[in-house]
């Protein structure tokens, strides 16, 4: 009997290795081209979350220069889509310690002639908003909610006024969108809640010690929500996009968080295009390093946009009770 069950199992492994390899290569070729991201879909996430994914095989300077083309064009789909809110994560924190050049990046040059109006060019408001990420800030309780590492930003698409109609051009409506823009690093994953827990042990504790109350503290979940998820700190997203700066080598390994707040993620639908490929870092291993990262590097495409959008659109979601 066993003689018959060890090439019976090879066969079984033959068969479905053969089935997964089909089965990948038609997916290749028969990959539909995305809807345009004026298409009207089915749905539009309210807020979106890109995580980045970096590698030590490209050198930082190629890298930040990947992260900032990449956010320049999340933040103009995203208006123009209509999405409302949108959070940048990188695993290193480079997004967030570059939070000031990305609102100068985003931010638009004045329209020279009439013809780009309706570009979806960035406005920022007069005054922006600070960044909330400080470390110097204290931890106890009463401002805690504000330690939160995260740079918070808003975006504004610019107003058409004008909407060409033959000869004559007519005035059309507000049709403004703005976008809540928020940066977070791997702190504002499981160091955050490690260190507001400590705030919320010393703040009992001095509680009790002045006589404010003896009864035993039981951190519930509503609360624990309410400094995450608060005002003041972040909210779920529907939707994920991770792109990896290096894709060849990233696609070969399991799908990763890479530190991202994983209380986040309860019902979040993610994407990522394990299709693309680059080039292959071993045939490059002659080239200077700077080379070859710019080859093996790869920024945010439309493409993939427009993919996890219509991926997002067409997903089945029972959320229960």
């Amino acid at each position: 009997m066993g003689l018959l069950a060890y090439p019976f199992l090879l066969f079984l492994h033959i068969v479905y290795s053969l089935v997964v390899f089909s089965l990948s290569l038609w997916c290749r070729i028969r990959r539909h081209t995305p809807l345009p991201l004026n298409a009207s879909r089915q749905r539009i996430p309210k807020h979106l979350a890109v995580l980045f994914v970096t590698d030590p095989e490209i050198d930082l300077i190629t890298t930040e220069q990947r992260l900032m083309e990449s956010v320049e064009c999340a933040v103009k789909w995203s208006l123009e889509v209509g999405i409302e809110q949108l959070c940048l994560f990188d695993n290193e924190g480079i997004l967030l310690r570059y939070s000031e050049s990305i609102r100068d990046l985003v931010a638009p040059s004045p329209l020279p002639s009439k013809m780009q109006i309706s570009e979806p060019a960035i406005v920022y408001p007069p005054t922006p908003p600070m960044s909330d990420y400080s470390e110097s800030r204290s931890l106890s309780p009463e401002g805690f909610e504000s330690s939160v590492p995260i740079a918070r930003m808003s975006a504004t698409s610019p107003r058409n006024e004008l909407r060409p109609g033959g000869k004559h051009a007519t005035f059309g409506k507000d049709d403004s969108k703005t976008l809540n823009i928020n940066i977070v690093s791997r702190e504002a994953g499981k160091p955050f809640v490690a260190t507001m827990a400590r705030s919320i042990a010393w703040s009992e504790r001095r509680k009790q010690k002045v006589g404010a109350g003896c009864e035993d503290f039981h951190l519930s979940i509503a609360e624990l929500e309410k400094h995450l998820e608060g005002p003041s700190g972040l909210s779920p997203p529907d939707f994920m996009i991770i792109h990896p700066i290096h894709p060849s080598k990233y696609n070969r390994f399991p799908l990763e968080l890479h530190g991202f707040p994983p209380w986040q993620i309860r019902l979040t639908e993610i994407y990522c295009d394990r299709l693309r490929k680059q080039y292959r870092s071993r045939l490059m291993w002659f080239l200077p390093l700077e080379i070859r990262a710019a080859f093996l590097s790869s920024s945010l495409t439309e493409w993939e946009f427009r993919e996890a959008l219509d991926q997002y659109a067409g997903a089945e979601m029972r959320f229960g009770r």
